[in-house]
C-alpha cells in the first residue's frame, strides 16, 4: 500500500477447516475423538450428538475484551431440546448460548448459515446472516465474567450434527483511517473502484471510521483522499484486504517488493513479516528488491532507507547490509542508502545481503535472521 500504512491490524483468527488436523488454538471439551471428524464433511468440522454437550473453545478469546467472532455452519436440529450454534462459557451452570434449535411450534428447524457474536467489555450481542455480509440482531447480554470461554457448541442426545465451515475473528466491525488534515474527503471503493462509503474528516479531528457490518470481511478493496481544496485525489492503483478493526494511517509512500527464488514480485506490507528463504549454515543471499511508485500522481523525493533492529535482535547490524543497484548489480554494501526521485510508474531496484549467524552459541538459539527497514521519503503533487 503506497497512500496508507497499516498502523494496527484488527485480525486476530480464522480458520476454513480444510486442514486434516484440527488447529492446536482450538480446545475441544470433553476430548472425545469419536464426536468431531474433519473428514466426514469435506471443508468442515463436525461436531456430533453425546449425552454431554460438546464445547469447541478458541482458548485467546477469554483474554480479549473487544472482538467479533463469526461462524458459518450448518445445524439442522429434527427434535425438542436439541441445540447448537455459540457458546459463552464461564462453567456448567454459568453460560449463555446464541442457539440454533427446533420450533417444535412450527415444526420446523431455527437455525442460521451464519452466526455473529460481538463483545464489548462485559456486553455481548449476538446477530444472525444469510450471507456473512448482512447482519440482523437477535438482542444483548451483560455476563460480567473474568475470563469466559468463547466457541461453539452442540448440545444434542440424538443423532445429528453440526457442520462448522469456518470462523473468523477480528477486533471491531469498523475500520479508521487517521492521521488526516481537517476536511479531508475519505472513500471507501470496491475492488472493481466503486465507491461504498465515504467520510470527512470534520474539524478538530484526525481520522474517521467506516462501518464494515454491511461489507464482506476481509473487504477487498481500497482507500482515495480527496484533500480540502476538493481537487486533489491522492489514490493507490492496488487494492488490498481490509479487516474490522484495522487502522490506516494517510502516509503516502513507496511500494516494496522483492524477487523471491522464480522471479516473481512478492509485495512486501507495511509493518508486518515477510519469510524472504531459506539459506545454509555459512551462507548469505542477494536478494533484489524493487522500490515502485504506484501512485497515480505526485512524486517522491529525498528517498533514504536504513536498517533497524526487528524482533528484539541486533542481527541488521551484523548480518544484513543493503546496497543500491549498479547496472544489475549491487552497489556499494553499508547500512543506508539513497534513491533518486521517482514519479508516478517508475521504479528503482536495490540489493538486501543476508547471512547466516556464524556464532555456535546463537545458532543454538535461533535459526532465523530478522531485520527491518525503514524508508522515508517527502511526497508533493
Amino acid at each position: 500500500m503506497s497512500v496508507v500504512s497499516l498502523r494496527r491490524s484488527g485480525f486476530i483468527y480464522e480458520d476454513h477447516f480444510d486442514s486434516p488436523s484440527l488447529d492446536s488454538q482450538w480446545n475441544m471439551t470433553p476430548n472425545d475423538s469419536t464426536r468431531w471428524s474433519l473428514s466426514e464433511s469435506s471443508g468442515s468440522l463436525r461436531l456430533k450428538s453425546g449425552a454431554q454437550p460438546l464445547y469447541l473453545f478458541l482458548d485467546v478469546l477469554s483474554s480479549i475484551k473487544q472482538f467479533v467472532f463469526d461462524v458459518k455452519n450448518s445445524y439442522n436440529p429434527t427434535e425438542p431440546g436439541n441445540t447448537g450454534g455459540i457458546a459463552v462459557f464461564a462453567d456448567s451452570k454459568d453460560f449463555f448460548h446464541i442457539e440454533e434449535y427446533y420450533d417444535s411450534s412450527l415444526g420446523t428447524a431455527k437455525s442460521y448459515p451464519w452466526l455473529r457474536l460481538v463483545r464489548s467489555l462485559n456486553t455481548y450481542s449476538a446477530y444472525w446472516s444469510d450471507d456473512g455480509v448482512i447482519w440482523n440482531i437477535i438482542g444483548s447480554e451483560e455476563f460480567n465474567r473474568l475470563a469466559p470461554k468463547i466457541g461453539i457448541y452442540l448440545a444434542s442426545s440424538s443423532n445429528d450434527y453440526l457442520d462448522a465451515q469456518q470462523v473468523r475473528v477480528f477486533s471491531l466491525p469498523e475500520i479508521t483511517v487517521s492521521n488526516l488534515s481537517p476536511n479531508t474527503f475519505v472513500e471507501l471503493l470496491d475492488s472493481q473502484g466503486n465507491v461504498v462509503d465515504a467520510k470527512t474528516c470534520r474539524t478538530g479531528n484526525t481520522s474517521i471510521r467506516f462501518d464494515m457490518t454491511k461489507h464482506p470481511i476481509p473487504f477487498t478493496g481500497s482507500l482515495r483522499f480527496i484533500e480540502a481544496d476538493g481537487k486533489t485525489a491522492i489514490s493507490s492503483s492496488e487494492t488490498f484486504e481490509m479487516w474490522g478493526g484495522d487502522e490506516y494511517s494517510f502516509s503516502p509512500s513507496l511500494t516494496l517488493f522483492f524477487i523471491d527464488v522464480e522471479n516473481n514480485e512478492v509485495q512486501l506490507q507495511d509493518n508486518t513479516e515477510e519469510f524472504l528463504g531459506h539459506m545454509l549454515q555459512g551462507q548469505y543471499r542477494e536478494i533484489k528488491m524493487l522500490a515502485r511508485n504506484t501512485m497515480k500522481s505526485g512524486t517522491f523525493t529525498n528517498i533514504k532507507a536504513v536498517l533497524t533492529a526487528y524482533a528484539g535482535t541486533d542481527q541488521y547490524k551484523r548480518l544484513v547490509e543493503v546496497a543500491p543497484d549498479n547496472q544489475g548489480t549491487p552497489g556499494k554494501w553499508s547500512d543506508t542508502f539513497t534513491l533518486p526521485d521517482t514519479v508516478p510508474g517508475q521504479e528503482h531496484v536495490f540489493w538486501a545481503r543476508i547471512s547466516r549467524e556464524t556464532d555456535p552459541l546463537l545458532i543454538e538459539k535461533t535459526t532465523h535472521v530478522h531485520f527491518g527497514l525503514n524508508l522515508s521519503s517527502f511526497y508533493s503533487i
